[in-house]
Formats: structure tokens, sequence, C-alpha cells
């Protein structure tokens, strides 16, 4: 009823007692207007098995994508779109062997070894004497729109190399991302900086580990970064793609630099350095058995994930 002095006012008829409402079909009411005992169950019933077919949708998906998991790691199919692959996810990152790819997106393996130079060059970072040129590329076959562009991977590069806490911060580096067709005739860069497939990634830095991982190919200067771990990670870093991709570009770029040697964790609980080989592991005894390197030998530190050279700046961090 609605308040106000306008209402129309009409006389009020004798009282009739009301015809019981008709129960639905099926459905009996109490004396209280309430639902029976039976009522109740089925609506209770029904309740749990909605809930149930939820569940199970959740679970296993809408039966649109094959299932391809088969032993708690990661199985990996090939799709119709040029070579990308795709995964799929049972349990979490606890059920996954070490080194391993975790799920995610697609990324691309097949490979065409030739590539597309991305960015824009001219930003110079840092001071140092110790200057390194470079330039920075995706392959022909990645569709790097699925991870915002040419431009946003090399936007990442430049970002990364330009932070204080990048190898940038140590006054005696410094780097600039070049236009390799201005550069003096019979001058190159001294790093090309590349996202690249599965397939070029295992052609140029080997598959002796027996997983996805990038490299440094000192020979004609190429920093890989395998697509694959871009778009993926690293299962140390659970989930956390833009600290893995940081992590990627120090470390591979460190090797660049002349930064050869892997460094173990020194400290248990310590911020792992950046040198250390987080794809694989945080702790030396697991990294051992994959790259029996005497560094990690019969010592059972493990470090945190770190995806900076100087994590409490220059000062702070030696």
């Amino acid at each position: 009823m609605s308040s106000g002095s306008n209402v129309e006012r009409h006389p009020i008829p004798p009282a009739r007692k009301p015809a019981p409402d008709a129960p639905e079909e099926g459905v009996r009411q109490s004396q209280h207007g309430r639902f029976s005992f039976r009522s109740v169950v089925l609506i209770t019933a029904a309740f749990v098995l909605v809930t149930l077919l939820v569940m199970y949708s959740i679970l296993h998906g809408l039966g649109d994508e094959e299932d391809t998991q088969a032993t708690g790691e990661v199985a990996v199919t090939s799709s119709d779109d040029g070579g990308a692959a795709s995964g799929s996810e049972i349990g979490d990152y606890g059920d996954l062997k070490f080194g391993s790819l975790p799920p995610g997106g697609k990324y691309t393996k097949k490979g065409s070894g030739k590539f597309r130079t991305v960015g824009e060059p001219g930003k110079t970072f840092g001071k140092g004497k110790k200057k390194f040129t470079y330039v920075v590329e995706v392959e022909s076959t990645l569709k790097s729109s699925a991870y915002g562009g040419d431009d946003a991977f090399a936007a990442m590069v430049d970002a990364t190399l330009a932070n204080p806490k990048s190898w940038v911060g140590d006054p005696q580096y410094s780097f600039q991302h070049v236009d390799e067709k201005k550069l003096p005739e019979g001058k190159k860069p001294d790093m090309r900086i590349q996202l690249t497939s599965t397939e070029t990634t295992a052609e140029t830095c080997g598959d002796s580990y027996g997983i996805e991982t990038s490299c440094n190919f000192p020979g004609e200067r190429r920093v890989v970064l395998n697509e694959a771990r871009w778009v993926r990670g690293a299962i140390p870093f659970e989930g956390d793609l833009g600290a893995y991709r940081q992590y990627m570009i120090n470390h591979e770029v460190g090797h660049g630099i002349g930064h050869k040697a892997h460094v173990p964790c020194a400290k248990d609980g310590a911020l792992a350095p950046i040198m250390m080989q987080q794809t694989i592991s945080l702790n030396n005894s697991e990294i051992y058995k994959i790259n029996p390197d005497k560094a990690f030998k019969e010592n059972p530190n493990t470090c945190k994930v770190n995806p900076w050279v100087f994590p409490f700046g220059y000062k702070n961090s030696k």
C-alpha cells in the first residue's frame, strides 16, 4: 500500500472466507503454509545434484578441450594453428616435477630461424664505460599478440635493463638499444635479444637438460629467450610471469655480458642470486640432479625467487 493524501477509497466488501491456494503439482503444504518433509527432501536433492554438476564442469572443463594430462606433469599437444602448443593442469604446482613447464597459455613449437626487429631503438641506460649495444627481435613464426605484441616484448626488455636493480645498477655498465641499420659499416650489436620458438631454442641451446630452457649463444651474440617460458614461466615463480620474465632477461643478459658461470644458493632462505638456475629449482641439490655442476653438489640450501641482479640496490646487494 502506498502512502499519500490522493488515494481513492472504496467501500470495504463483506469479508469472505478465502479458498485455500492449490499447491503446485507434486508439492503439499502444511497447515502453516510451509513445505512438507517430502518437499524439502526433493528440493535438497535437486540442489545437491546441480552443485555436483557445476563442480564436475569446473574440474573437467566444458567438454571442448582434449584431456592431455596423464601422470601429473603437463602434457603438450600440437594444435592446427602453425605449431602452437597448449597444456592442461591436474593438481597444483606442487604436483609438477621440478624443471617442468607449468600449465598456461599457448606457445609456438615450430621455428623458422628468421627474425623481425621490434621495439624503439635509441634509448641508453647507465653511464658506465662498459657499454653494450643490443637489438630486440622476435622469431617470424611467433604470434606475440597473445602477450601484448612485439612492442610489449621489446618494452619489457628495455624497462628491465633500465632498472637500477638490473646490471645497469653497476656503475661500470651501460646499455643502448640501437638501430642496426644505422650502425657504422661492419659494426654489429653486442647482443641480439631474441624471443624464440621451442624448436629454434633447442637447436640453438641444445637439449641436454631435457626441459625447456633459454640460453646465451656467444658465437652469434644471441640472447635466446624461450617463448614457452615467456608464456608459462617456471614452477619456482608460482605463476608470477612478470617477475619470471625479468629474471629471464637479467639472467641471460648476464651471460651475454660475460658472467658465464652459474651460481648456487649461498645461504638457506636468502634471495637467489640472479645467475642461479631458478628456472630449474631454488634448491641446490635439485639443480645438481639436472646440471651436475660441482658448485651445487652436497649443498642443500634453498633460496627464494629473485628476478634482480641487485634486489636491494647496488651498494646494499654486494
